[in-house]
């Protein structure tokens, strides 16, 4: 009688059984277990500690006091250069100045003098306010008197001032006349930019201009011939012919000469044949 309730035992052991080995068999998943998760430890109150968990270093109070008093001193030093290299630049900037009004001065007293070097640098001073105050009429009068005694770059100067209407009213003619002088003396810039203005101009007015020009050579060896009281001279400086372009004269071609007239052969005079009777 009380093996019935054994059989029924080992009955449902064996059914367990069976059952795990088929769920096994099948590739059945077992429920995955959640991994464990550190538990979060609050910083402390003096801040995030090192990785490794180590001990924060001591700050020396002193160290770091050093530290912040050359970082100041280093800024300051950098302050007090930077003021001094300010100082001593607008020093030498007065410096130039004084140089300059102090050679302008000295430009005018020669330029006033005749000078035709000194004029030509007063009208530079002049037209780009070095030394001087700004003032384009100034600069067109002394660059007229430098050119009217033939220096190369005052004439292409006030050829431009001309051009440019700075100083003096525009006059393309009056630009080509001083811009061809200063090309005939050798001045490249004069010499590119008077042909660009030829295609601006008519050739009525090119050819006024470059009569002009003559008139102006005209002038300068009559003042060298009688020149004024007081008048420098100036240096003699053979000045080509302002034109264009130069122009070569024909070679005349010479006739051939005529060929002597051939003479006709002289026959040596025949003798007689004596007579046989």
């Amino acid at each position: 009688m009380k093996t019935k309730p054994i059989l029924a035992v080992l009955t449902t052991v064996l059914l367990a059984l069976a059952c795990l080995l088929d769920q096994t068999a099948r590739g059945g998943a077992q429920p995955a277990v959640p991994a464990a998760v550190p538990p979060v430890v609050p910083p402390p109150p003096g801040g995030v500690p090192p990785p490794g968990d180590q001990p924060p270093e001591e700050v020396d109070p002193e160290v770091e006091k050093a530290k912040l008093e050359a970082k100041k001193k280093k800024k300051e030093e950098e302050e007090r250069k930077a003021r001094e290299d300010a100082k001593k630049k607008i020093e030498a900037e007065e410096k130039k100045m004084r140089d300059l009004i102090a050679r302008a001065k000295v430009s005018k007293v020669r330029a006033v003098e005749g000078d035709f070097l000194e004029q030509y640098n007063l009208g530079v001073m002049y037209s780009n306010g070095i030394g001087v105050p700004l003032d384009y009429s100034e600069a067109f009068k002394w660059y007229q008197r430098s050119a009217k005694q033939w220096h190369p770059e005052a004439q292409y100067a006030l050829g431009s001032v001309y051009y440019l209407g700075q100083g003096a009213a525009k006059n393309k003619i009056e630009a080509y006349a001083w811009w061809n002088l200063a090309a005939s003396q050798g001045v490249r810039a004069a010499i590119v930019d008077r042909e660009k203005l030829a295609q601006e101009m008519t050739n009525d007015q090119v050819t006024v201009a470059q009569r002009l020009a003559r008139g102006y050579i005209f002038e300068k060896e009559e003042s060298e011939r009688f020149p004024k009281p007081g008048q420098k001279k100036i240096a003699a400086k053979a000045v080509p012919a302002p034109v264009p372009e130069p122009v070569v004269e024909p070679v005349p071609k010479k006739e051939p000469e005529p060929a002597p007239k051939a003479e006709p052969p002289v026959k040596p005079p025949v003798e007689p044949e004596p007579n046989s009777n």
